[in-house]
């Protein structure tokens, strides 16, 4: 180390951890494919009012990353007013399921792409993703009408694939991946070379076939003190890489924790995850600590969605129940906080508030 490096001039020690990506080959896959969950109208509703639908929350319990498809067979005891029938049972369907976390969206088919049916799915559907078919202009344009964010359904193939970039073109989509998840259905046998390119373009989040789509959440580096108050403060500085194709679409916190021997705390930050897309990403925070014993602590860190599932990161670090061991922390008991308020004037990184410069003097 350098005598003129920034470590040298540290106003508090600091930990910096950067952890080993995992290889190639022990690299989470998978995570960009999905399953259909398909059911057909006449068999969930063999008769009028009479509805089957425990089989979706089974199915729901076996597929990878299911999404929901409604088909509009018609039951032997519809007449008249198809449409109007059909969207009464998808009504029926969205308040049975709406709530169920593992769906991971709804495909909107309908039997006539009459409005009733397409509010169906709006008005039932009011937590889950749907999903529009990338050329139905009518029905992304009734979506935006009515203020409801969507997702895309491509169905590509190697003949199709520029009808499908003119209507991305047409209506205006490129962006639709920064809020909702755009899906990839390949109808050839394999993805051919023009679809995988365009599903990057695209930033697809998942695929019918595994094509390398999804997340890839890296810690690239954490910052924290070396040394901490009990009831103190804890500075901390994340530094994620998002190598995948897409963002993380479903709700997740990140979570640090500090254990020695049997005693555990759970802290929450409040990084903004929402905007989290691709590529880096950065948070800083100073979390406050509880009354704790002194001692050598060890810090781990975790990504959460709101089942308590955990996000899987590229590093090598070992875990245990989502949380990724860092390094430790020495807490001590002190009269008063020196962390409370570090960053005010100082930033550990070597980037020191802006200010605008003087006049030169006469």
């Amino acid at each position: 180390m350098s005598r003129y490096s920034l470590e040298n001039y540290e106003r508090y020690k600091t930990v910096k951890i950067r952890p080993e990506p995992l290889s190639q080959k022990d690299a989470v896959s998978n995570r960009g494919l999905f399953d259909y969950v398909s059911f057909s109208w006449k068999k969930l509703e063999p008769a009028r009012g009479e509805y089957r639908l425990e089989a979706i929350q089974e199915a729901l319990g076996t597929a990878n990353n299911p999404i929901l498809v409604l088909t509009p067979d018609l039951p032997l005891w519809v007449k008249d007013d198809a449409g109007d029938c059909f969207a009464a049972f998808v009504r029926k369907v969205g308040s049975h399921i709406d709530s169920d976390r593992r769906l991971t969206a709804v495909a909107i088919s309908t039997l006539a792409g009459s409005k009733e049916e397409w509010n169906a799915y709006v008005d039932s559907f009011e937590t889950q993703t749907l999903l529009a078919d990338v050329q139905n202009d009518r029905l992304i344009q009734h979506l935006r009408e009515r203020s409801r964010g969507f997702g895309l359904l491509v169905k590509c193939s190697e003949e199709n694939w520029i009808e499908c970039c003119e209507a991305f073109a047409r209506n205006r989509l490129q962006k639709v991946w920064k809020s909702y998840p755009v899906v990839l259905h390949v109808t050839d046998a394999v993805c051919g070379p023009h679809c995988r390119r365009e599903a990057y373009r695209w930033h697809a989040a998942l695929s019918n076939v595994d094509i390398g789509l999804g997340y890839n959440l890296t810690l690239r580096r954490l910052t924290y003190s070396e040394t901490v108050s009990s009831r103190g403060s804890l500075p901390l500085r994340f530094w994620f890489v998002n190598t995948g194709i897409s963002r993380i679409y479903r709700k997740f916190q990140l979570w640090v924790q500090l254990k020695r021997g049997e005693i555990s705390y759970e802290l929450p930050l409040f990084a903004a995850m929402h905007s989290w897309l691709t590529g880096d990403l950065v948070h800083n925070e100073i979390i406050p600590l509880q009354d704790m014993p002194p001692g050598k602590y060890t810090l781990s860190l975790g990504l959460f969605f709101e089942d308590r599932s955990y996000i899987p990161l590229n590093i090598q670090n070992p875990h245990q129940d989502g949380y990724y061991e860092a390094g430790t922390i020495q807490v001590e008991i002190t009269d008063e906080d020196p962390l409370k308020n570090i960053w005010d004037s100082y930033d550990p990184e070597g980037y020191y508030p802006l200010e605008d410069p003087k006049l030169p003097e006469a």
